[in-house]
């Protein structure tokens, strides 16, 4: 689907119509689907229950839902650190100093090559390998 994506209770949704509004948390599906998964795997999750939620924007750029880091090719006074999807807490203060590395011309000491805006150009996805 076109469009922004919001991460929802672990529904990917397509929020185009308004983007202001995502309207009341509905935590049925947390409910009906997982919460059984869970109790099963983990007895202790039959004596709970869900207090609230929340509903937010999931970040990430829709080639490879990787970060972006780096230059932007054409406009050198342009600079992306973005689109982490929540993941930002953990990984900021790597990008950051990666990012600030770049911008006084030092070679960053991790390589960020991967994540540059180039590949989304070049539509090169670089997939994590990793996620469980």
């Amino acid at each position: 689907s076109s469009g922004i994506n919001a991460e929802y209770g672990g529904d990917l949704v397509d929020n185009t119509e308004d983007l202001e509004d995502f309207g009341d948390v509905d935590d049925g599906n947390f409910v009906d689907n997982i919460w059984e998964n869970l109790a099963y795997r983990i007895p202790a999750f039959e004596a709970t229950k869900v207090l609230g939620g929340w509903i937010g924007y999931y970040e990430y750029n829709t080639l490879d839902q990787n970060a972006l880091i780096g230059p932007h090719p054409l406009f050198t006074d342009h600079y992306f650190i973005n689109g982490f999807s929540g993941h930002g807490i953990q990984q900021s203060p790597a990008a950051g100093q990666c990012l600030s590395e770049i911008m006084c011309g030092v070679e960053p000491h991790l390589d960020i090559s991967n994540l540059s805006l180039q590949r989304v150009i070049e539509n090169k996805p670089y997939k994590e390998r990793n996620i469980l």
